[in-house]
């Protein structure tokens, strides 16, 4: 309800426009979620960079991030007591905008045009609603670093062993939490 209170209409591939001046890329809703893009957005970037911005954020909607942090948000409701679950949460956040962005490179998004759109959200000024976490709301300075170094790919094991581990962390978790 409050991105359809913001909507000015309908934009590529799908997305909502919402107003604004600055670089805004967001995914908003659960079920049937879609890509939010600013006004802003679309007078601000490059045709790239505007392909690799909606890339990154179809990432998120095709890797279900919203469900992974939905879970999350709710075991530390569960465990707020328990130190370091503010930080692990913004951990998480990091984890699944890299991979978003990796999606985005899978798509065959320019590493540049990437990068370059992240810069400019990052500097957007924070005046949308919080529920919107966008595009440049994590740690901008390592993902860059990342992203523009070729070398920092995982292997195909790496991310096998990381997503056991993932998965074993959740297990624990929730028998803990039972």
């Amino acid at each position: 309800h409050l991105v359809a209170h913001h909507a000015v209409g309908p934009g590529p591939r799908n997305s909502l426009i919402v107003g604004g001046y600055d670089v805004v890329f967001a995914v908003a809703g659960l079920v049937r979620p879609r890509i939010v893009v600013s006004a802003g957005a679309l007078t601000l970037l490059d045709d790239d960079e505007l392909a690799a911005g909606l890339n990154h954020e179809e990432g998120h909607i095709a890797r279900r991030h919203r469900f992974v942090m939905l879970l999350a948000l709710g075991l530390r409701a569960l465990g707020r007591a328990v130190p370091g679950s503010g930080r692990g949460i913004r951990e998480l956040a990091f984890h699944l905008e890299r991979d978003a962005d990796r999606w985005a490179l899978r798509q065959k998004s320019d590493r540049a045009a990437l990068a370059s759109v992240i810069c400019k959200a990052a500097t957007a000024e924070r005046t949308r609603p919080p529920a919107l976490v966008g595009l440049g709301d994590t740690d901008v300075r390592e993902r860059l670093g990342q992203l523009l170094d070729r070398r920092s790919g995982t292997t195909r094991r790496a991310s096998a062993a990381f997503n056991a581990l993932a998965t074993a962390m959740v297990v624990c978790t929730l028998l803990v939490g039972a």
